[in-house]
């Protein structure tokens, strides 16, 4: 989580200087329109009196006519835009500063580069994507197995899956590298929930998403028993309801292949 926070943060400097630089540009194109001179501001009573400085040496200034109001506009602005170029430049250089010499790798090689026995033996604290996606993969479960008379389907990985509908959703995950453990089971509290069909990883958020795939909506008893599926995960206080995914399909109605696409871009990439 830390390292997360770490990325998020250097990406969003990133994009800082990446507006900070667009402002420099358009500042420094302004500037040279701008009026010669500076601005004076001088209180009297309620009202505020307006004069132009030609210099530094030029103390008092000229007074700015009720007329030329535009010109005292000008001026602040020009002081304004000054002040802020120079504070923006500034800005500019502490960030490529930092991420000159930030290597957002290094908190991770440390891991990486012990051996495989010590590691066995650590918890790190930052994984690479390749090494957190490795331990994601490798966990140890049970499978739900299969009967002796269900029929055989294989996804493009030699998978066995339950359905061609399984079938296309997890070809649809391997074509856009979204590591993913079939049936993996979940639980709440220490009570098993589910083993949803899929259980996915977005690998940019390090968050786990559910994927539940109902292929007989259009049976009775079938949508009875997954209605109450569903209701397990809303009714498990400490189950994430944004992580879930739903697809669903009848014999009238097959799984349409774009909506498969358009859940893993929406929740997956």
């Amino acid at each position: 989580m830390n390292l997360i926070r770490l990325e998020s943060a250097v990406k969003m400097l990133i994009q800082q200087k990446v507006r900070i630089d667009q402002t420099i540009n358009y500042l420094e194109g302004k500037l040279k329109e701008s009026p010669t001179g500076f601005l004076r501001i001088a209180k009297k009573g309620n009202k505020y009196q307006y004069y132009r400085r030609n210099n530094a040496n030029d103390l008092k200034g000229t007074y700015i006519h009720l007329s030329d109001r535009h010109l005292a506009v000008s001026l602040a602005q020009k002081d304004y835009d000054a002040k802020l170029l120079k504070t923006l430049k500034e800005q500019q250089k502490a960030i490529e500063a930092f991420l000159k010499n930030y290597d957002e790798s290094a908190p991770q090689q440390i891991y990486e580069k012990m051996s495989e026995g010590r590691k066995q033996l650590v918890v790190p604290e930052y994984l690479s994507d390749e090494e957190f996606i490795k331990q994601w993969q490798n966990t140890p479960y049970d499978r739900l197995g299969f009967g002796k008379d269900d029929p055989e389907y294989y996804t493009a990985k030699g998978e066995r899956v339950r359905s061609k509908s399984e079938i296309l959703i997890a070809d649809a995950l391997l074509r856009n590298n979204i590591p993913y453990r079939y049936e993996y089971p979940l639980y709440s509290h220490g009570v098993l929930i589910a083993a949803p069909d899929f259980n996915c990883l977005n690998v940019r958020l390090r968050k786990d998403y559910y994927w539940e795939h109902l292929g007989m909506m259009g049976k009775d008893d079938y949508a009875d028993r997954n209605v109450s599926k569903i209701a397990k995960y809303t009714l498990a206080d400490d189950f994430d309801e944004t992580s879930l995914i739903l697809t669903m399909e009848t014999d009238r109605k097959p799984l349409n292949t774009k909506v498969i696409e358009e859940k893993i871009r929406r929740y997956l990439l």
